[in-house]
Parts: structure tokens; C-alpha cells; sequence
């Protein structure tokens, strides 16, 4: 069993209880109890924050996986490494404020338009601000190989948190400012927490050390945090642009019906974010290593585990497509073919593995940069083109064949620097399994009452397609995964029968 699979189940319990929560605030309590306009003023301050802490953090906490090795030492505290990249990481936080109040005025269209995202604007300087430290705190900690503990905060903790805020909302009707203030700080909280674990574990000290290391790498240093700087704000901007123009092009009502649909979408690629976590460290050690052996593997085993993942959700999805409209207002059924397009989109993502991780560390890494400028560059392109003419369907499919172009651009970039070329019979397989488990649950008819839809059409489904995947042997890994849990679930029910 790889070092990757171990490590995907120890994130695997937190990131199902993340779905879960997350489906039940963005999925179901936020479209219920909150307005089209609401929702869009959420999804505009998340989007704006991330875009916004991706400026602040000047790709430093790419600078940190990928020269913590080299720091790597447990009696000076890594030579001090995460106090000089705090004090560095608020550097850059004095100039990026600089830059937020310059731009204001450059919104004033935009708060014409949307007098309540104007109101809450100044949210966003404290969101960055957290967001940059828990980016700067979580690549610490992923190049420690300790991946597992942002799981646990941004997506299991947060959305407690978040849950709570809702909570006190719908039960003691706090009203919408109280509300965003609870939002905002509960947004915060999975940073404070991350600082409270690392100054336990002593990783703090009181000293900046800038040691020779510093001074023989420092050209160096800055020109992977000047592209990955770059590459931040592309990949911050493909994920968020679409909302933003939307609401620039129609209204902040589209962008709240637009975000609450792209969340099922997203779903899809929810197991890429714990395997690229955990390959990221894994790859950073292995180029320092020049172990070409080890990234092939990775990057290839990568590719058929993601594509069988995001088969499974995607078509889960898309079969209770029309029971989503059950759970959430009729009023977001216009976003019906965002679902699909943002699914479809990320599932072009997890096709491609871990592929970004192996370029970013490669001595190649600029050209990751490069690709997902040209990629911001599409969506921009094809969302100012489309949305016109489609509305928010428009702007789901602009971004669906733009992630498809770059995971191509991609695929052929490794193919050609090094030879790799991980596509075989078995993706085809897995495609078709999807593709005829999928007819085969749809051709179960209507049930009475939409929860009983659903867990007898996703059990035919989700049994189907589980036993031909483990029956095919498509994936050694997957096949290995689950003789893992049934022997915990034996082991588990020995101990109860011995109880």
C-alpha cells in the first residue's frame, strides 16, 4: 500500500464529514433560509477574499513546501524557517492593504449595483488576512507531511463554526448583519486554531534567522514565489471568476443562484484537494531526491484513483439531478446544467491527477504558471462570450472547456519533457463501468417521496459500479483500499461480538 493511499485514509473520515457539513450549510440551510441576493453576497466575499489572499501571499507558501526540506532540521526549530516566513507573510499583508485601498474606488460600479456587497466590503481585509496565514500555516505543515490537520480545520471545523453562525440565524433570528459577522469569524477561527497548535508543538521562536541559506538561495526563493504568485491568483481566479463576472454582467441575485449550484459541481473534485496535498510534500522530497521513479508512479497511480472518484460522485450526482430541486428551492433550478458543467469540468481535473504538483516542483515550475495564465486568460475569454448568450449555464460551460484545454496543455507538457503517459485501457474501462451503471439506475422508476429516490437509486448505482471496479482490477490501489476496510470493519465487529 503507497505512502499516498495511507495517508488518503487518514484524511479520508474528516473529508467525508467536510461533505457532509458542507452539503448541509452550502447544499441545503444556505439556499432555504437565505435569499438569491444573500447567497450572492456570500459567494462574492469568498470569492474576493481567496483571489484577495492569493495577492497578499506572493506564492510564499509554495516557497515554503518547496525549500522546507532544505531547512529541515528539529534542533534549531528548521533553522527558524516559520517565524522568518510569518514575518515575511506579514510583509507582504502591509503591502497587499496598500493595494486594497488603491483599487476601492475601481468598485464603485460594482457597489451601484449591489448596495449590500457594499455594505460588507470591508469584511474583506480581515479574511485575507486570516486566509494568507492559514495558506502560510497549512503548507508548513503539508511539507511536514502532516496534511491531515487542515483537513480537520477548514473543512471539518470551519464549517461547524459556520453551521453555528446559520444556526443563530434561523433559531434566535439574529438578522443578516449579525449573521455575516458570525460568517466572517467563523471563517477566521481555522487560522487561530492552526497558530495555537503550531506554537504548542514549539515550531514558533522569537528570532528571525536569515542564515546563509537564505542569502545563496534568495534569487531563487523569489523567482518561485514570483510564478507562484502568478499561478495563485490564475488558479483562485479560474475557480472564482465565473462568479464575479456574472455578477458584473448580470446581477448579484445570478452569482447567489450560480454558487449555491456550483457547490454539487464541486463535489466532484473534493478527493483531488487531499491527494494533491499529500502528493505535493511526496513530490517536493522526491525532485530534491531525483527520484523520477517515485513522481512517475505517483503521478500515474494518481490519475486512475481521481478518475474513479470522480466518476462515482459525478454520477451520483447528476442521477439525483432531479431531486437536488427537492432539497433546494425551485427557484435554483436554472442552474441545473451548472451542476453539470462544473462536474464535468472537474472531473477534467481529476482525469489529470496530480498533474500540476509534479510540474510545480519540477525545475519546469514556471511553466505551470504559464499555463494557468493562458487558462484564466480562456475563462475570462469564453465566460465574457458565453454568458450572454447562456446566462449562468454559459459561464459553467466557459469554465468546463477551459480546465479541459489546460488539462490537455498539461498532459502533453509531461509527455514530452518526460516521457510520461499514464492513459491506458483501464481509463477507458472506468468510463465505460460509469457509463453503464449510470443507464442502469436511470432506468429505475420514479419513487414516492425524493429521500427514498435517492438511497434506492444510489445503492443500485453505487453497488454496480463498486463491485465492477474492484471485479476489473482497475486499480491496485482502490483494490487494496478496500480490502483495508473490510478488514477494520471485521476487525471492528470482532471486537463488538467479543464485548
Amino acid at each position: 500500500m503507497g505512502i499516498v493511499q495511507k495517508r488518503s485514509f487518514q484524511s479520508s473520515f474528516f473529508l467525508v464529514v467536510g461533505i457532509l457539513l458542507g452539503f448541509l450549510t452550502s447544499g441545503i440551510l444556505l439556499p432555504n433560509y437565505f435569499s438569491e441576493e444573500e447567497n450572492g453576497l456570500i459567494t462574492l466575499l469568498n470569492s474576493y477574499s481567496l483571489l484577495y489572499s492569493q495577492i497578499a501571499i506572493m506564492g510564499i507558501h509554495s516557497v515554503v513546501i518547496r525549500f522546507y526540506p532544505h531547512f529541515r532540521d528539529e534542533t534549531s526549530k528548521h533553522n527558524n524557517f516559520l517565524t522568518t516566513m510569518s514575518v515575511v507573510v506579514f510583509g507582504s499583508f502591509l503591502l497587499f492593504t496598500g493595494y486594497y485601498y488603491f483599487t476601492k474606488p475601481f468598485f464603485k460600479t460594482i457597489f451601484e449595483k449591489s448596495p449590500l456587497f457594499e455594505q460588507n466590503y470591508f469584511y474583506l481585509l480581515p479574511l485575507t488576512f486570516f486566509t494568507l496565514y492559514f495558506y502560510l500555516f497549512d503548507a508548513y505543515s503539508t511539507a511536514q507531511t502532516k496534511t491531515v490537520r487542515g483537513f480537520i480545520l477548514k473543512d471539518v471545523l470551519q464549517r461547524v463554526f459556520i453551521l453555528l453562525a446559520i444556526g443563530a440565524y434561523i433559531v434566535w433570528q439574529t438578522g443578516l448583519g449579525a449573521f455575516i459577522l458570525l460568517y466572517n469569524v467563523a471563517m477566521c477561527l481555522p487560522t487561530i486554531l492552526f497558530f495555537i497548535i503550531l506554537f504548542w508543538e514549539n515550531q514558533f521562536s522569537f528570532r528571525v534567522d536569515v542564515n546563509d541559506m537564505y542569502r545563496r538561495n534568495w534569487r531563487y526563493m523569489a523567482k518561485v514565489s514570483g510564478y507562484s504568485m502568478l499561478l495563485g491568483i490564475s488558479s483562485v481566479g479560474i475557480s472564482n471568476m465565473d462568479a464575479i463576472l456574472i455578477e458584473r454582467m448580470l446581477d448579484i441575485k445570478q452569482a447567489g443562484i450560480y454558487g449555491r449550484n456550483m457547490f454539487f459541481g464541486a463535489l466532484v473534485a473534493v478527493p483531488y484537494r487531499t491527494i494533491h496535498k499529500i502528493a505535493s510534500g511526496l513530490l517536493s522530497g522526491a525532485f530534491k531526491e531525483g527520484d523520477m521513479g517515485a513522481i512517475k508512479s505517483i503521478y500515474y497511480k494518481s490519475t486512475i484513483t481521481q478518475l474513479i472518484l470522480g466518476c462515482f460522485i459525478f454520477t451520483g450526482i447528476w442521477l439525483n439531478i432531479h431531486n437536488v430541486y427537492q432539497i433546494i428551492p425551485e427557484s435554483y433550478a436554472g442552474g441545473k446544467y451548472v451542476i453539470f458543467f462544473i462536474g464535468l469540468g472537474n472531473l477534467f481535473t481529476m482525469l489529470g491527477g496530480v498533474n500540476t504538483a509534479v510540474i510545480s516542483y519540477s525545475p519546469y515550475y514556471r511553466w505551470n504558471t504559464i499555463f494557468l495564465v493562458i487558462l484564466l486568460a480562456l475563462v475570462v475569454v469564453t465566460n465574457i462570450l458565453l454568458i450572454p448568450l447562456w446566462g449562468i449555464s454559459g459561464a459553467a460551460l466557459a469554465t468546463a472547456f477551459s480546465i479541459f484545454l489546460y488539462n490537455a496543455m498539461m498532459y502533453i507538457f509531461l509527455w514530452v519533457r518526460y516521457r510520461f503517459q499514464p492513459f491506458d485501457y483501464r481509463h477507458a474501462l472506468v468510463i465505460l463501468i460509469m457509463a453503464g451503471t449510470y443507464f442502469v439506475a436511470w432506468l429505475i422508476p420514479a419513487m414516492p417521496g425524493f429521500i427514498l429516490d435517492i438511497a434506492v437509486r444510489s445503492t443500485v448505482f453505487t453497488v454496480l459500479f463498486g463491485v465492477l471496479i474492484l471485479i476489473s482490477r482497475v486499480s491496485p490501489d482502490v483494490n487494496n483500499m478496500a480490502r483495508f476496510l473490510w478488514r477494520k470493519a471485521a476487525a471492528l465487529a470482532g471486537r463488538r461480538k467479543d464485548q
